[in-house]
C-alpha cells in the first residue's frame, strides 16, 4: 500500500480533560459517560468551525483546521459550553478541559498527521489552566488584533523536547 504524504500549514488543538485519571479511579461508569458528552460536545463544535478531529486519543481531541481565528474562536466555544455542561455537575465530576493551540508546518499521512507542528500544540496544552486556552506565538500573530480575544502572555517557554523556545499567550 502505497504511503501518501502531503506537507501545509495547518492550525492544531489538542483539548485534554483535566482529572481524567483521578475521576475513572472514583467512577468508571461516570467517568466513561463524561467522555462520551466531552467527545459529542467537542466534535460538535469542532465540525461547526470548519475543523476536522484526526484523533481521539483517550481523554483527548486531536484536530486541524485552516484557520487561526476560527481555532481560537472554536476553542472558547468548546470552553463555554462545557462550563454550562458543568452548571449541573458535581466539581469532582465535571468536564475542565485545557486547550493547546499552534500554527506550524505538518505532515498529512494517510489519516494522520505529523510534525514539529503537532508537537509544540501537544506541549503548550498542559500549560492551559483548566478552563483555559495557551496559544503559540504563532497564533498570537494571527489573531493579536482582534478586539474580540482577551490575550495575556504568559511567557518564553522552552517546551520539553522542542528544540526552540515558543513565546506563549
Amino acid at each position: 500500500m502505497p504511503i501518501h504524504t502531503k506537507t501545509r500549514l495547518a492550525t492544531i488543538m489538542f483539548v485534554d480533560i483535566v482529572n481524567f485519571s483521578r475521576m475513572m479511579g472514583a467512577d468508571e461508569m461516570k467517568t466513561m459517560q463524561l467522555l462520551d458528552d466531552f467527545f459529542t460536545i467537542s466534535t460538535k463544535v469542532i465540525k461547526k468551525y470548519n475543523g476536522n478531529v484526526i484523533k481521539k486519543m483517550g481523554d483527548e481531541i486531536f484536530a486541524e483546521f485552516s484557520s487561526a481565528i476560527s481555532i481560537v474562536q472554536c476553542s472558547i466555544n468548546i470552553q463555554d459550553k462545557l462550563k454550562k455542561y458543568n452548571q449541573s455537575a458535581s466539581e469532582d465530576f465535571c468536564l475542565k478541559t485545557r486547550i493547546g493551540l499552534h500554527l506550524g508546518e505538518v505532515i498529512f499521512n494517510n489519516n494522520d498527521v505529523f510534525g514539529d507542528g503537532v508537537n509544540v500544540a501537544k506541549r503548550i496544552q498542559p500549560l492551559a489552566k483548566p478552563g483555559g486556552i495557551c496559544v503559540s506565538g504563532k497564533v498570537y500573530n494571527e489573531i493579536k488584533n482582534k478586539s474580540e480575544f482577551n490575550i495575556i502572555p504568559f511567557g518564553e517557554i522552552e517546551l520539553k523536547n522542542i528544540i526552540d523556545t515558543h513565546s506563549i499567550y
